[in-house]
């Protein structure tokens, strides 16, 4: 998340609950969301005051993140490996962080594990592909 998204965020935030947000409040949170999708996250403060009326922190919005991600991993009953074209380009370890990051945030979905499997693309451009098919 970058850090207009991070104040987008905010933005939804004040919404809820009238908070002051600047410029330091904005980068301060940034430091904590940035690892996270703005989809994921702007949907974790909907869930958060779906059920709580109390203020908000980047913790909250950071566990409801990571149940998501938790789940998204807990669709891939059989793990998740690379397939042939990015076991062929090196850094084995480099290419299966990025392949983690694409299930954990949904870019990789169960349902498109198996087609991107039978691919001849590395990871990067099956996910690019499947955005401009979408």
């Amino acid at each position: 998340m970058n850090i207009a998204e991070t104040s987008m965020v905010l933005a939804k935030i004040q919404a809820y609950d009238n908070r002051n947000v600047d410029d330091s409040s904005v980068v301060a949170w940034q430091e904590v969301l940035e690892p996270h999708t703005v989809k994921d996250a702007l949907k974790a403060v909907s869930d958060y005051f779906r059920v709580n009326s109390a203020w908000i922190m980047p913790s909250h919005i950071v566990e409801r993140v990571r149940d998501m991600e938790e789940a998204r991993v807990y669709e891939f009953k059989n793990g998740y490996h690379l397939n042939r074209a990015d076991e062929e380009r090196g850094d084995w370890s480099g290419q299966m962080k990025t392949l983690g990051r694409a299930v954990r945030t949904g870019a990789l979905t169960a349902a498109a594990y198996d087609e991107y499997q039978d691919s001849e693309k590395p990871l990067d451009a099956f996910i690019e592909r499947k955005e401009l098919d979408q």
